[in-house]
């Protein structure tokens, strides 16, 4: 069955909504290419900027600077009533509708973009306002477009309930352009940001709201009558999909020491396209997210940890639909941790930041190349609390201190395959404040000048499955970070770039150094933690167990 867009349609399919997977390592769904579906544009887009799933219902930002990507149709003035539903994982990502005319890098809701747009950070906007409105993450929210007058209505539902609930009805009387499903905004979490549904198979991916319902019970039915539950020229019924089934044939907990090897196995089957074992794929998430992490496909995985601690390894299987089950296996690599008898920075080949050049004692380090490169000490940690401090040699420039997993490469430290870690970041100027962040996604600007600081300490309590960091500069605790993503030994790093001095002559010196406790710290980290009622017991106010005496 095929409706045209604008005729009477039904009022929506009720029910729970997935977004489809495809993005994660499995096959593209067959109906990714339909001429009469809608998708994300993977032309109109911001370059390099944008990454879309496979299913291209899906998006992700891929750098800290502000984009944006449009949908592949647009509902033309006078044409019907229209929806579409999405889910985001992160504030600061708006999701709504624009013209074609609205700038990617703002949001559509605001004056340039002369649409309207919603932020799961606590707003919706039109016309450069702001109201109040606040999704939580990942709860769905939907957008009904009547365009069948000269101007556009937007209809603002909100999925916290069943069927839904209308939040607001707003007429754009000053639009009379084609408006495009917009997304803009900047990275915030890793991975995709967004998911929309706009109606391309409503059996497989139903909505999660009836926005016929909800229109009704707002005193709208006329409009509900007239709606396509979808944003294409063609709402269409697919037939019923089943999901795929995945069986592990080993248990999801397994135990090896490092160095060994253990081999995994698992098959899939699904009823629409048959055997699917060689479409399953293996992802290990303790590696990164970058050309490092170790991958594989079909039936049969072996696996050498080239780390101890926990190794979850994602299995997965996507059908033809892009229905797609996961389970996951998580190998556990005993053994111990290398000591070192001197903790130092090493320049580790392919790994560490082109350009930089550390001091005869590896304390040390200077940018001669204007890229963001890191450079990790040799030292790790895990199963214990202990602390280290970083101290800025320069003006107040992009240098920071962090904690980075191994066997990554900080060549560069890129925000599009960021390993797990985090820093506090002496800012870009002195006029910023200092700043902390988690996997390269801010999480918190303090009212620190960056001027006025030159210190930075890291208490670091790995005695549980993750590290938990306590942030302190200034003698104060300004941020406690819980590494949830961080399962295996985590490193000292220093990061950074090259920075022009005001007369824009090259700093000739070294612009950080990292104080592993051969020396006295700046800071008292046990001092500070007991003032805010943390815990220090157990804390070793060093690094490394050749500093801890």
């Amino acid at each position: 069955m095929a409706m045209e867009a604008g005729g009477a349609a039904s009022s929506g399919v009720g029910g729970a909504s997935t977004a489809p997977q495809g993005g994660s390592g499995g096959r593209t769904s067959t109906v990714a290419t339909d001429p009469d579906a809608t998708y994300l544009s993977d032309t109109d887009l911001t370059p390099n900027e944008i990454g879309l799933s496979a299913d291209r219902l899906g998006a992700e930002w891929l750098t800290g600077g502000s984009a944006g990507v449009r949908s592949t149709r647009a509902v033309m003035p006078g044409s019907g009533v229209f929806y579409f539903e999405a889910t985001s994982t992160a504030d600061y990502v708006t999701i709504g509708v624009a013209p074609a005319s609205a700038r990617l890098d703002s949001a559509a809701g605001s004056t340039d973009g002369g649409g309207f747009d919603v932020d799961v950070g606590g707003h919706y906007a039109f016309a450069g306002n702001f109201y109040d409105f606040s999704p939580p993450q990942n709860a769905a929210f939907g957008l009904v477009v009547d365009y069948r007058g000269s101007h556009p209505t937007v209809y603002l539902l909100d999925g916290m309930s069943k069927p839904g609930s209308l939040v607001t009805k707003q007429t754009l009387s000053e639009q009379t352009q084609p408006l495009y499903i917009h997304l803009s905004g900047s990275r915030r979490a890793p991975g995709f940001q967004v998911h929309i549904n706009t109606g391309n198979d409503v059996v497989n991916w139903p909505f999660t709201m009836d926005p016929g319902a909800v229109l009704r019970g707002a005193g709208d039915a006329e409009v509900a009558s007239a709606l396509v539950p979808g944003w294409s020229k063609l709402t269409k019924q697919h037939p019923l999909d089943t999901p795929p089934t995945l069986t592990l044939d080993s248990a999801v907990t397994a135990s090896i020491a490092l160095g060994d090897s253990l081999t995994l196995k698992a098959s899939a089957v699904d009823a629409e396209d048959g055997d699917l074992t060689a479409q399953i794929t293996w992802d290990v998430l303790s590696e990164g997210n970058g050309p490092e992490r170790v991958r594989g496909s079909g039936g049969s995985f072996t696996f050498k940890p080239n780390a101890i601690g926990q190794h979850p390894i994602q299995v997965s299987v996507v059908d033809a639909v892009g229905k797609q089950q996961t389970k996951t296996v998580t190998v556990t690599a005993t053994g111990n941790l290398k000591q070192y008898d001197k903790v130092q920075l090493t320049l580790e080949p392919g790994l560490s930041g082109d350009g930089i050049e550390l001091d005869s004692d590896g304390l040390r380090a200077r940018w001669t190349i204007d890229q963001k490169l890191g450079v990790r000490a040799n030292q790790g940690l895990y199963g214990d609390f202990q602390y280290v401090e970083g101290h800025r040699l320069v003006p107040a420039w992009n240098q920071a201190i962090g904690l980075v997993i191994g066997n990554v490469s900080l060549n560069p430290y890129a925000f599009n395959v960021t390993p797990p870690s985090c820093s506090v970041n002496g800012a870009g100027d002195a006029q910023q404040p200092v700043s902390v962040w988690q996997d390269l996604i801010s999480v918190t600007k303090t009212e620190i000048p960056a001027s006025s600081v030159e210190y930075y300490g890291l208490a670091v309590d790995y005695r549980g499955p993750s590290p938990i960091v306590y942030v302190i500069v200034g003698g104060k605790l300004i941020q406690t970070l819980h590494l949830q993503d961080v399962t295996v030994p985590i490193y000292p790093m220093l990061y950074g770039n090259v920075n022009p001095m005001p007369d824009g002559s090259q700093w000739t010196g070294y612009y950080e150094e990292i104080n592993f406790g051969a020396k006295p710290f700046h800071e008292d980290p046990a001092a500070v933690l007991k003032s805010e009622g943390v815990s220090a017991d157990g804390l070793k106010v060093c690094w490394g167990t050749a500093n801890c005496h």
